[in-house]
């Protein structure tokens, strides 16, 4: 029967045999989750055991029949506990609140208006509970099993812009399936982050920006397609940024990028002009209830208070900088603070009393140090590169995956002369030019490994078992 169903439509096979690998796996996570908790996500191991030493939490004690509030307390520090108690502030019909219950005082009844991180999280979490009951997260497990299969199939969608044959496209299907650096964060302590969820929105958004950029090649580009391309592009990026707010400053950094390639070739600018106005339109659109909902309680015009750089650039998260450097890079400190440390707690303490203004003597204050040790912050951020890309050296086979699909990547880059392909090209290249102003953490390169690489590495395969060595 599943012969006759891949021979009588190739699609649907891709999607069954997706679908039968996707529930076998899920099968082990499963497993791989009961016994070991959070700690089945290696790469934050080192995370686990500073929020276990200092929050006084349990990270090892999870399991999925357990209970919001559980998960909650025993990874108490973490941002995903934040999120499940911001959830349940919701559930309990005090809006995005964060329940303040903590491992000394589980039980608390007070909340606390929270806009610290955006708010999607949370309100998906506070609905599974008002839906399904807050005494077992089974059924966020399923959601968020089902929102990464759904993403898989969306890579698979974009994937058919570039690689035709059905078997490659069932790979690079089963690449982003199956992608362990993603599986690794996700079902573990990432269970309850916002990468996940923000996930599909992403990939929807590089599929509009290719059908748009596919068309943008043909001089009668219809005027209605070109409109739902640029609907669909900033819609998804600003849903996405109710997840990660990131994703807005990816979108702007999108149309900076669009622009300048639309004066170089000055054919596509009217097109591109156009695109990027409309999209930037829905974009602001999609943003501003909730942007005007933080300014009118905490009188910042933001998706969130996480959205200003200064914290980044000064903070020190972990209390012994060395130590924490043999496996995490620079991440758990900012760059100022790494090139004068001396200046950390002013910027820190105008920061903690206006943020407006201590962003901004955070900014200056930075400038200033980099202009006294520019090598030292070049090396200081270099050295750290392959964290970023690649994750912790200590966990092997997670670092070989990351490397071997960045190499995956290079050689697609070099096989179509390094030509310019916004889809695959605007989130790396976005990444290498915020990474000075962010803490390193590998879960940042997620839509690369998820969505990107799968795509090149069966291409370049592809490429080379093929005669005719086409390229785009």
């Amino acid at each position: 029967m599943t012969f006759i169903v891949l021979k009588s439509n190739p699609k649907s096979g891709i999607v069954l045999g997706l679908f039968i690998a996707w529930v076998i796996t899920s099968s082990l996570i499963v497993h791989r989750i009961d016994t070991l908790g959070a700690y089945s996500s290696l790469c934050s191991t080192k995370a686990l055991e500073y929020i276990k030493e200092v929050g006084q939490a349990d990270p090892a004690s999870v399991r999925l029949n357990q209970s919001y509030s559980q998960w909650a307390l025993a990874l108490n520090m973490s941002d995903p506990s934040n999120y499940i108690k911001t959830g349940l502030g919701f559930a309990e019909g005090k809006g995005v609140s964060l329940k303040n219950i903590t491992p000394a005082d589980p039980h608390s009844n007070k909340y606390l208006a929270y806009y610290f991180q955006a708010p999607g999280t949370p309100i998906v979490i506070g609905t599974m509970i008002k839906l399904f009951g807050a005494q077992s997260v089974w059924p966020y497990f399923i959601l968020i099993a089902t929102v990464h299969f759904i993403t898989a199939l969306l890579t698979c969608v974009l994937a058919s812009r570039f690689i035709k044959e059905n078997a490659y496209i069932f790979g690079v299907g089963l690449l982003s399936l199956l992608s362990a650096p993603i599986l690794d964060f996700t079902f573990g302590i990432g269970l309850f982050s916002s990468e996940p969820l923000a996930a599909p929105f992403v990939v929807i958004s590089f599929i509009a920006m290719s059908k748009f950029w596919a068309g943008v090649k043909d001089d009668g580009f219809a005027f209605k397609k070109l409109c739902l391309w640029a609907f669909v592009f900033g819609g998804a990026l600003g849903c996405a940024a109710y997840f990660r707010d990131v994703y807005a400053i990816f979108a702007k950094f999108s149309f900076v990028v669009l622009i300048l390639i639309g004066l170089i070739q000055r054919s596509r600018l009217k097109q591109i002009a156009l695109f990027v106005l409309m999209s930037s339109i829905v974009l602001f659109a999609v943003q501003y209830p909730w942007e005007k909902r933080n300014q009118r309680h905490f009188g910042e015009f933001t998706m969130s208070g996480s959205g200003y750089c200064g914290t980044g650039l000064w903070y020190q998260i972990w209390s012994d900088y060395k130590e924490s450097a043999k496996w995490s890079g620079d991440a758990a400190m900012g760059l100022g603070n790494y090139l004068a440390p001396e200046k950390s707690a002013p910027v820190m303490g105008l920061l903690s009393k206006n943020r407006q203004q201590g962003n901004k003597y955070a900014w200056q204050s930075l400038i200033e140090a980099v202009c006294k040790k520019p090598w030292q912050a070049v090396w200081f951020k270099l050295r750290a590169y392959d964290c970023l890309w690649f994750g912790q050296r200590a966990n092997w086979y997670l670092y070989a995956w990351s490397l071997l699909s960045t190499i995956s990547f290079i050689v697609f880059l070099w096989l179509n002369r390094f030509r310019f392909i916004p889809e695959l090209c605007l989130f790396p290249l976005f990444l290498l030019c915020i990474s000075p102003l962010i803490h390193y953490e590998h879960r940042y390169a997620q839509p690369f490994l998820f969505f990107l690489t799968p795509i090149t590495v069966m291409y370049v395969v592809k490429y080379f078992r093929s005669k005719d060595h086409l390229v785009l």
